[in-house]
């Protein structure tokens, strides 16, 4: 077990939004939710050591029901 550093980017996938300590077990989170918002992983900037950071990048949320997709706000 070890605590990393997860570098959380919006939408856009070039301004960074926050930063969070993950505790990793056997790998990395496949999602983080800060708040209401979803962040999954995306390749680490380049000149960015991949070793030392994690980086996700905000998604928009589906929520599936009974045959209906559909984007929450």
């Amino acid at each position: 077990m070890k605590v990393a550093r997860a570098i959380l980017f919006g939408l856009d996938r070039r301004v960074i939004v926050g930063a969070v300590r993950v505790v990793i077990t056997d790998a990395a989170p496949k999602i983080i939710l800060l708040g209401a918002d979803t962040f999954l992983p995306m390749p680490v900037p380049p000149g960015w050591d991949a070793r030392a950071v994690l980086a996700y990048g905000q998604e928009l949320p589906f929520r599936a029901d009974e045959g209906r997709l559909e984007v929450l706000p």
